[in-house]
Protein backbone atom coordinates (compact mmCIF):
# COMPACT_ATOMS: atom_id res chain seq x y z
CA UNK A 1 0.00 0.00 0.00
CA UNK A 2 2.67 2.51 0.84
CA UNK A 3 4.70 1.34 -2.30
CA UNK A 4 1.74 2.57 -4.49
CA UNK A 5 0.57 5.63 -2.79
CA UNK A 6 3.91 7.03 -2.46
CA UNK A 7 7.22 7.59 -5.01
CA UNK A 8 9.98 4.62 -4.61
CA UNK A 9 11.86 7.64 -4.88
CA UNK A 10 10.94 9.44 -1.56
CA UNK A 11 11.34 6.20 0.43
CA UNK A 12 14.15 3.81 0.19
CA UNK A 13 12.10 0.26 -0.43
CA UNK A 14 14.34 -1.69 2.05
CA UNK A 15 13.65 0.67 4.88
CA UNK A 16 9.48 0.80 3.78
CA UNK A 17 9.73 -2.72 4.09
CA UNK A 18 11.52 -3.17 7.61
CA UNK A 19 8.88 -0.37 8.77
CA UNK A 20 6.34 -3.27 7.88
CA UNK A 21 7.39 -6.12 9.46
CA UNK A 22 7.95 -3.84 12.57
CA UNK A 23 4.67 -2.53 12.72
CA UNK A 24 3.22 -5.97 11.57
CA UNK A 25 4.46 -7.33 15.07
CA UNK A 26 2.51 -4.61 16.94
CA UNK A 27 -0.56 -5.49 15.40
CA UNK A 28 0.39 -9.35 15.67
CA UNK A 29 1.16 -8.13 19.31
CA UNK A 30 4.89 -10.02 19.22
CA UNK A 31 6.20 -7.35 21.54
CA UNK A 32 9.98 -6.43 20.23
CA UNK A 33 11.74 -3.15 21.60
CA UNK A 34 13.34 -1.25 18.25
CA UNK A 35 17.42 -1.61 19.38
CA UNK A 36 16.82 -5.29 18.98
CA UNK A 37 14.76 -5.28 15.75
CA UNK A 38 17.67 -3.15 14.27
CA UNK A 39 20.08 -5.25 15.87
CA UNK A 40 20.47 -7.80 12.57
CA UNK A 41 21.51 -5.09 10.40
CA UNK A 42 24.61 -3.77 9.90
CA UNK A 43 25.82 -1.60 12.80
CA UNK A 44 26.24 1.38 10.82
CA UNK A 45 22.49 1.27 9.59
CA UNK A 46 20.80 0.39 12.75
CA UNK A 47 20.38 4.16 14.21
CA UNK A 48 19.18 5.29 10.72
CA UNK A 49 16.90 2.73 10.06
CA UNK A 50 15.35 3.15 13.81
CA UNK A 51 15.13 6.44 13.27
CA UNK A 52 13.26 5.93 10.01
CA UNK A 53 10.88 3.14 11.31
CA UNK A 54 9.99 4.86 14.41
CA UNK A 55 9.12 8.66 12.40
CA UNK A 56 7.12 7.35 9.68
CA UNK A 57 5.02 4.29 11.51
CA UNK A 58 1.93 7.32 11.72
CA UNK A 59 2.54 7.21 7.78
CA UNK A 60 2.30 3.48 6.94
CA UNK A 61 -0.96 3.51 9.22
CA UNK A 62 -2.17 6.33 6.72
CA UNK A 63 -1.33 4.75 3.79
CA UNK A 64 -3.20 1.44 5.14
CA UNK A 65 -6.45 3.85 5.84
CA UNK A 66 -5.95 2.93 9.34
CA UNK A 67 -7.50 -0.28 8.68
CA UNK A 68 -5.80 -2.53 11.24
CA UNK A 69 -7.16 -5.64 12.55
CA UNK A 70 -8.04 -5.61 16.12
CA UNK A 71 -7.59 -9.25 18.00
CA UNK A 72 -10.45 -10.31 20.92
CA UNK A 73 -9.98 -13.00 23.05
CA UNK A 74 -12.47 -15.22 21.13
CA UNK A 75 -10.45 -16.16 18.45
CA UNK A 76 -7.67 -17.88 20.75
CA UNK A 77 -10.29 -19.61 22.91
CA UNK A 78 -11.92 -21.30 19.67
CA UNK A 79 -7.66 -22.74 19.20
CA UNK A 80 -7.48 -23.31 22.84
CA UNK A 81 -10.84 -25.35 23.10
CA UNK A 82 -9.69 -27.25 19.81
CA UNK A 83 -6.92 -28.74 21.30
CA UNK A 84 -8.64 -29.19 24.67
CA UNK A 85 -11.18 -31.33 22.09
CA UNK A 86 -7.97 -33.50 20.78
CA UNK A 87 -6.82 -34.20 24.45
CA UNK A 88 -9.59 -34.63 26.49
CA UNK A 89 -12.41 -35.34 23.96
CA UNK A 90 -15.04 -33.05 22.51
CA UNK A 91 -17.47 -33.85 25.60
CA UNK A 92 -14.99 -31.97 27.82
CA UNK A 93 -14.47 -29.10 25.16
CA UNK A 94 -17.89 -28.00 24.81
CA UNK A 95 -18.98 -27.79 28.33
CA UNK A 96 -16.11 -25.43 29.42
CA UNK A 97 -17.02 -22.71 26.66
CA UNK A 98 -20.20 -21.39 28.32
CA UNK A 99 -18.52 -20.33 31.63
CA UNK A 100 -15.43 -19.62 29.12
CA UNK A 101 -17.12 -17.16 27.28
CA UNK A 102 -18.84 -15.95 30.60
CA UNK A 103 -15.27 -14.98 31.49
CA UNK A 104 -14.08 -13.27 28.27
CA UNK A 105 -17.40 -10.78 28.05
CA UNK A 106 -17.12 -9.47 31.88
CA UNK A 107 -13.27 -9.27 31.23
CA UNK A 108 -14.50 -6.34 28.07
CA UNK A 109 -16.19 -4.27 30.31
CA UNK A 110 -12.71 -3.71 32.66
CA UNK A 111 -9.06 -2.28 31.03
CA UNK A 112 -7.92 -6.16 31.07
CA UNK A 113 -7.94 -5.93 27.04
CA UNK A 114 -5.18 -3.08 27.79
CA UNK A 115 -3.50 -4.58 30.06
CA UNK A 116 -3.11 -8.23 28.31
CA UNK A 117 -3.22 -9.93 25.30
CA UNK A 118 -5.89 -11.69 24.28
CA UNK A 119 -4.53 -14.56 24.41
CA UNK A 120 -3.72 -14.64 27.80
CA UNK A 121 -7.16 -13.63 28.89
CA UNK A 122 -8.84 -16.54 26.67
CA UNK A 123 -6.16 -18.76 28.62
CA UNK A 124 -7.39 -17.62 31.70
CA UNK A 125 -11.21 -18.00 30.92
CA UNK A 126 -9.91 -21.74 30.22
CA UNK A 127 -8.77 -22.21 33.07
CA UNK A 128 -11.79 -20.26 35.09
CA UNK A 129 -13.95 -22.41 32.98
CA UNK A 130 -12.12 -26.08 33.89
CA UNK A 131 -12.42 -25.13 37.77
CA UNK A 132 -16.18 -24.42 37.51
CA UNK A 133 -16.89 -27.51 35.21
CA UNK A 134 -14.39 -29.47 37.42
CA UNK A 135 -12.73 -30.28 34.35
CA UNK A 136 -8.57 -30.86 34.92
CA UNK A 137 -6.56 -29.53 32.00
CA UNK A 138 -3.15 -29.12 33.83
CA UNK A 139 -1.39 -31.39 32.03
CA UNK A 140 -2.49 -29.35 28.82
CA UNK A 141 -1.38 -26.06 30.51
CA UNK A 142 1.97 -27.61 31.26
CA UNK A 143 2.43 -28.83 27.58
CA UNK A 144 2.09 -24.55 26.81
CA UNK A 145 5.49 -23.94 28.86
CA UNK A 146 8.87 -25.11 27.50
CA UNK A 147 9.83 -24.98 30.86
CA UNK A 148 9.27 -24.74 34.63
CA UNK A 149 10.08 -21.23 35.20
CA UNK A 150 7.49 -20.30 32.05
CA UNK A 151 5.10 -22.76 33.59
CA UNK A 152 5.16 -20.66 36.30
CA UNK A 153 5.03 -17.25 34.48
CA UNK A 154 2.14 -18.34 33.15
CA UNK A 155 0.43 -19.31 36.44
CA UNK A 156 1.00 -15.67 37.43
CA UNK A 157 0.00 -14.24 34.64
CA UNK A 158 -3.32 -16.16 34.97
CA UNK A 159 -3.77 -15.30 38.42
CA UNK A 160 -3.21 -11.60 37.87
CA UNK A 161 -5.70 -11.50 35.18
CA UNK A 162 -8.17 -13.81 37.46
CA UNK A 163 -7.85 -11.00 40.80
CA UNK A 164 -8.01 -7.62 38.43
CA UNK A 165 -11.54 -8.75 37.35
CA UNK A 166 -12.25 -9.82 40.30
CA UNK A 167 -11.48 -6.17 41.86
CA UNK A 168 -12.55 -4.41 39.04
CA UNK A 169 -15.49 -6.06 37.47
CA UNK A 170 -18.14 -4.03 39.10
CA UNK A 171 -21.23 -4.19 36.62
CA UNK A 172 -23.25 -6.81 38.74
CA UNK A 173 -27.19 -6.46 37.72
CA UNK A 174 -30.31 -8.91 39.41
CA UNK A 175 -32.35 -10.61 37.03
CA UNK A 176 -34.96 -8.98 38.46
CA UNK A 177 -33.67 -5.64 37.68
CA UNK A 178 -32.76 -6.63 34.22
CA UNK A 179 -36.72 -7.17 33.85
CA UNK A 180 -37.61 -3.81 34.73
CA UNK A 181 -35.19 -2.19 32.67
CA UNK A 182 -36.16 -3.99 29.86
CA UNK A 183 -39.65 -3.13 30.30
CA UNK A 184 -39.15 0.45 30.64
CA UNK A 185 -37.18 0.16 27.12
CA UNK A 186 -39.96 -1.70 25.76
CA UNK A 187 -42.26 0.96 27.22
CA UNK A 188 -40.13 4.01 25.45
CA UNK A 189 -40.00 2.10 22.50
CA UNK A 190 -44.04 1.74 22.34
CA UNK A 191 -44.35 5.40 23.06
CA UNK A 192 -41.67 6.53 20.22
CA UNK A 193 -43.71 4.29 17.85
CA UNK A 194 -47.08 5.51 18.43
CA UNK A 195 -45.60 9.65 17.87
CA UNK A 196 -43.98 8.80 14.68
CA UNK A 197 -46.94 7.19 13.94
CA UNK A 198 -48.99 10.35 14.98
CA UNK A 199 -46.75 12.43 13.24
CA UNK A 200 -47.12 10.34 10.67
CA UNK A 201 -51.00 10.94 10.38
CA UNK A 202 -50.64 14.64 11.10
CA UNK A 203 -47.90 15.13 8.07
CA UNK A 204 -50.60 13.64 5.80
CA UNK A 205 -53.67 16.07 7.07
CA UNK A 206 -51.29 18.89 6.60
CA UNK A 207 -50.23 17.46 3.46
CA UNK A 208 -54.02 17.31 2.18
CA UNK A 209 -54.65 20.54 3.27
CA UNK A 210 -51.94 22.27 1.44
CA UNK A 211 -52.91 19.95 -1.83
CA UNK A 212 -56.55 22.00 -1.79
CA UNK A 213 -55.58 25.04 -1.14
CA UNK A 214 -52.96 24.73 -4.14
CA UNK A 215 -55.79 23.42 -5.78
CA UNK A 216 -58.60 26.34 -4.75
CA UNK A 217 -55.71 28.49 -6.27
CA UNK A 218 -55.49 26.97 -9.65
CA UNK A 219 -58.93 26.96 -10.32
CA UNK A 220 -59.52 30.75 -9.41
CA UNK A 221 -56.79 31.44 -12.01
CA UNK A 222 -57.86 29.67 -14.58
CA UNK A 223 -61.46 31.11 -14.22
CA UNK A 224 -62.07 33.53 -16.70
CA UNK A 225 -62.88 36.90 -16.10
CA UNK A 226 -66.35 38.08 -16.47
Amino acid sequence: AVVSTQSTGEFYPQNVMLLCVYFACKVDEYTIGIDKFVSMLEESLQFETGSFILSNEFLLMEALDYSLTVYNSYRPLDGFLFEVRDRLGKESSDCLRKHALSFINDAILTDAPLLYSPSQIALSALVYSSEQNKVDISSYLKSLAHDVTTHSKLLNTINKIREHLQHNYKFQISSSKLKELEAKCNSISKSLESDGEEGSSNDEKHGERITKRRKTVDEMETEPLP
